[in-house]
Order: structure tokens, then C-alpha cells, then sequence
């Protein structure tokens, strides 16, 4: 009887370890695939075209939206992020994710913020209108609703605004 409740407990502490390895380690691996599937060098920003079934640089695309991203790295530099949102009819969203796809900032259109936007990301701490980036790898995420050929011209134009520029730490 003892040996049966002692296997009992052994697989349940089995169990509940591989389930809590899986859990911590698939945000990484998908940070980690995603990353190395980037069409272009960190720290610059990829646009893509209209989400289909054969996009899948994003995890999961809506098809509804145009996506644009920079995987960056502030090991050495801070990066700026610039551009325009679109006026209250699209949608539009930018998203902050760490190296564990964890999100820890994101801003939208909705929310009142001024049409244009100028972001310091850096890893370490500074002064006023810095965000301070979770870890030193992560993703900028860009999500432009798209519902009709009129909406497309203008998150097309909204999407090439936004931009990614280093700039040194100690600026």
C-alpha cells in the first residue's frame, strides 16, 4: 500500500514539474523562433503587407490588421521610437513585449494620447520620458485595423511611419 501512494506522489511531482518547465520554457522558444525568422537586423523595424494564411512571422495574425515590428536589443544602445497614429475611425495599437512575450507597456489610439509619438526605450534606468524596458531583448509590436481598401491606403502611410532609431546610453 505504501509503495502505490509513494508511485502516486512520485508522478504527481512528475507531472506537475514538466508542466511547470513547459510553461516557463515556451516563451522563450517562441521569442527565441520568432526571432530568428525576423526578415531584418534588430533594432530596425519590418513591415508587413496584408496578413494572410502564409504570414506567420507574427504568432497567430488576425487578418484584420497590418503588422510592423522591431526585435530590439539595448545591450549598448537605447533605441527612439517614432511615428503617427491614425485618427479615432482605425485602430491602431503599439506594444511593448520582453524576451518572454510578456507585454509591459502598450498604447493605442483610444486611449487620448497626441497623434504623434516619440518613445526612449533603454535598459537602464533614466529621467523622465524614457520607458524603461523590462529585459534587453524584447519586441515592438505595431497593429493597424484594416476593414477596407480606403483604411488600407492610410495604415499603409501610418505604418511607414513608424520608425527605430539607436541613440547612444549616455545621451
Amino acid at each position: 500500500m505504501m509503495k502505490i501512494a509513494f508511485r502516486v506522489l512520485l508522478f504527481a511531482v512528475l507531472v506537475f514539474a514538466v508542466q511547470y518547465l513547459f510553461i516557463a520554457a515556451v516563451p522563450s522558444i517562441i521569442f527565441s523562433i520568432a526571432k530568428y525568422r525576423k526578415p531584418v537586423p534588430v533594432n530596425t523595424v519590418y513591415h508587413a503587407g496584408k496578413t494572410d494564411a502564409t504570414l506567420r512571422k507574427v504568432v497567430l495574425p488576425n487578418p484584420d490588421f497590418i503588422y510592423s515590428a522591431c526585435f530590439y536589443n539595448l545591450s549598448e544602445t537605447d533605441l527612439v521610437i517614432t511615428g503617427e497614429f491614425p485618427d479615432t475611425s482605425q485602430y491602431c495599437s503599439l506594444a511593448f513585449y520582453d524576451d518572454k512575450v510578456q507585454p509591459y507597456y502598450v498604447r493605442n489610439n483610444l486611449q487620448g494620447f497626441k497623434n504623434k509619438y516619440s518613445i526612449r526605450l533603454s535598459s537602464v534606468n533614466r529621467v523622465v520620458r524614457t520607458l524603461r524596458a523590462k529585459t534587453k531583448q524584447g519586441t515592438v509590436l505595431m497593429r493597424i485595423l484594416v476593414t477596407d481598401s480606403a483604411q488600407m491606403a492610410n495604415a499603409k502611410r501610418i505604418q511607414q511611419s513608424f520608425k527605430a532609431k539607436e541613440v547612444p546610453q549616455n545621451d
